[in-house]
């Protein structure tokens, strides 16, 4: 606060400080200042509605009759200072009633207008009319003011180093000059006696001798300055001896110089450093003693929780083998596999029959055997994963699908040439049946395999440490580097998928004839759905269930293709064994209008 009152800016600056108080809703002002600037702030604070605070002074105001006879000081707060525990001086009264006494002698009236003619008129400060009316009675209670013993030893300790600088005896003193900074060294480095009390100088040139706390008491519009604690080695108050300014007569909850809890940080609030609001750490941050301002961030592979005074390491996430949804999604597998493979059992069994035949006969078998391998490929997105894993994924379910596909496409063409072709279908069945069938789905799969070699060369998936998407673990998961490399694979199984769709859909057959072509569309169609709703989960997804998704259509696939494809004829060869004919089978896929009109 300013101390030059007269200065046109201190009453802008005063009222600056008073809307700072208030702005910052402080509980507690520290106030050092001499008692007349003391005075301008606390009447400001009275005239711009300032709540009652626990003001925090010093001896300087705080035992001035200037700032204690400000109207309705009473109801500024509470009011504590620390004053310096002092003595009593020997004889001061005495002396001071003495000098009182002789005042009104004529000899003291003599004695003093001769020194002051002696005197300098300079040195003497303008007269006090005042000063003539004084009696013993107006300063009775200053005299046991705190800052006499002070003064008192102030003196001695100048006149003890003086003296030890001359090297004085009990009985002279030589005559010499001494500097000031003489003085200082000998006042600095030897103890010294007043009245029998030893004092000494510290770094600071303090004696320290401790300090007293003081409360303002007020009873009855008077002010009594109560000791309520005392600081020496450590602080002691009495605090039921203060009677805050709170409705239950309790210390208000400080603002300013409050302790965090461990997992806090100080968010400095206002225009001074004291003053803050304790604030929890957030999520991934923790609290250092270094820097108690602010939250130091964790490492990429740590976390934390909300006000945390460390980080741990995050544990690894992926699809755990243990996990419940894993042993469900594996027993869905085994199920899966199990039909397969009894699928596989029967049609081998019944391999010789029209039915078999009619429906591919060996490729059926190879089909299966793709459609176990696609099965148990589930078993690499379950798992920690690698790299390694993560380019083999694709590449394994797409070229066991593929050998499924090839199957049906040869199918698919067969059945194209019959009910299209009628004319040419002579001469190109050999290429899609018997032997010669086994060079298409050789050369499907290669080229699947070019594919792949293309996938692997652009961008295959690799494995990434996901630190964000989980609040307390690492994601281990597989992201897709090049969506390109991606539908390349995809898109040429989808390509071969639709092919067989196209060739298949629009195929009709008398009600005296097994439709094969009825069972290449459904489990095509079957297979659109599936990996269209896979696509959009494996687009969007960033967690464990990306893998489950993958899992999921893997096996959702491989039953539709057995449930629309091979089941059935599971069934006709089991329980419609009247209809496993050579003639109802042979040319099931050539249509007989004339039949159809009758």
């Amino acid at each position: 606060i300013p101390t030059d009152l007269t200065d046109p800016k201190a009453q802008n600056q005063l009222e600056d400080t008073i809307k700072l108080i208030n702005k910052t809703k402080v509980n507690t002002v520290v106030l050092f200042a001499f008692s007349q600037p003391a005075q301008a702030l606390l009447e400001h604070s009275f005239r711009m509605g300032l709540s009652k605070k626990v003001w925090i002074g010093t001896e300087a105001w705080m035992l001035s009759d200037i700032a204690a006879s400000i109207p309705n000081i009473q109801s500024i707060g509470t009011v504590l200072g620390f004053t310096m525990k002092a003595g009593t001086v020997p004889g001061f009264r005495k002396h001071v009633a003495d000098l009182f006494a002789s005042v009104q002698q004529d000899t003291f009236c003599q004695e003093s207008r001769e020194s002051s003619h002696l005197m300098n008129s300079d040195m003497l400060n303008t007269h006090c009319k005042q000063c003539d009316h004084i009696s013993l009675h107006d300063v009775l209670s200053m005299l046991s003011r705190s800052q006499i013993q002070p003064v008192y030893v102030a003196v001695y300790s100048v006149a003890y180093a003086l003296h030890r600088a001359l090297g004085c005896t009990h009985q002279t003193c030589p005559k010499a000059s001494i500097r000031s900074w003489q003085l200082l060294h000998f006042m600095n480095t030897l103890p010294f006696k007043v009245n029998g009390q030893s004092f000494r100088f510290d770094q600071s040139h303090s004696t320290n001798t401790g300090y007293k706390l003081i409360f303002w008491s007020w009873t009855n519009s008077t002010l009594t300055y109560l000791p309520v604690g005392d600081y020496e080695e450590s602080l002691y108050i009495n605090k039921s001896q203060i009677q805050f300014h709170t409705a239950d007569q309790k210390e208000p909850v400080l603002e300013c110089f409050r302790h965090c809890k461990p997992g806090q940080f100080r968010r400095i609030k206002g225009f001074h450093l004291c003053c803050y609001d304790c604030t929890d750490c957030p999520e991934n941050t923790f609290w250092s003693p270094k820097d108690s301002s602010a939250c130091t961030p964790c490492l990429e592979h740590q976390w934390s929780p909300v006000q945390s005074t460390e980080c741990y390491d995050c544990s690894e996430r992926y699809l755990f083998w243990s996990q419940p949804l894993t042993i469900a999604l594996l027993t869905l597998m085994s199920i899966t596999i199990s039909l397969t493979c009894l699928t596989a059992v029967f049609f081998f069994k019944n391999l010789e029959t029209p039915l078999v035949q009619a429906s591919g006969g060996k490729l059926n078998l190879f089909a299966l055997s793709t459609l176990v391998l696609l099965c148990f490929s589930c078993s690499l997105y379950i798992g920690k994963p690698s790299n390694n894993i993560c380019m083999i994924q694709q590449t394994v379910c797409a070229l066991c699908l593929n050998g499924c596909f090839s199957t049906f496409f040869i199918e698919s063409l067969e059945i194209t040439l019959v009910t299209e072709f009628p004319r040419c279908a002579p001469t190109f069945l050999q290429w899609v049946t018997h032997r010669r069938a086994w060079l298409l789905v050789a050369l499907c799969l290669l080229t699947q395999c070019l594919f792949c070699f293309c996938y692997l060369h652009l961008g295959p998936d690799y494995l990434v440490s996901d630190h964000k998407s989980l609040p307390t673990e690492v994601l281990l998961v597989c992201n897709t580097e090049s969506w390109f490399a991606f539908a390349l694979l995809r898109g040429y199984k989808g390509c071969l998928a639709f092919v067989c769709f196209l060739c298949t859909f629009m195929v009709q057959t008398s009600g005296k004839k097994y439709n094969i072509a009825r069972g290449i569309t459904l489990a095509i169609l079957t297979y659109f759905i599936t990996w269209i709703v896979f696509i959009a989960f494996f687009a969007t997804l960033k967690t464990v269930l990306r893998s489950v998704s993958q899992i999921g259509s893997i096996l959702t696939t491989s039953l539709g293709i057995l449930g629309t494809y091979y089941i059935p004829k599971c069934y006709i060869i089991l329980l419609k064994p009247d209809l496993n004919t050579v003639d109802y089978f042979q040319h099931s896929i050539k249509g007989e209008p004339e039949e159809d009109s009758q």
